[in-house]
């Protein structure tokens, strides 16, 4: 079982890195650019999704140790 509260510091470098690659793509290139990278690279759908779908919820600042 998941421990980690929504909001806890990422823990996972590699996925932390392709959701800010793919916020990029969104940005430059559309919202399915994006999905498909993310998915390419290993982020879960619904992360992927949850992110792109919600701006409001994008991280203002990277809250990695």
């Amino acid at each position: 079982m998941d421990a980690r509260k929504e909001n806890d510091v990422r823990t996972d470098v590699m996925t932390a890195r392709s959701v800010e690659e793919g916020l990029q793509r969104c940005r430059r290139d559309g919202v399915h650019p994006a999905l498909l990278f993310m998915e390419q690279a290993g982020v879960p759908r619904s992360v992927a999704l949850r992110v792109l779908c919600s701006p409001a919820y994008f991280r203002k600042q990277d809250a990695r140790p």
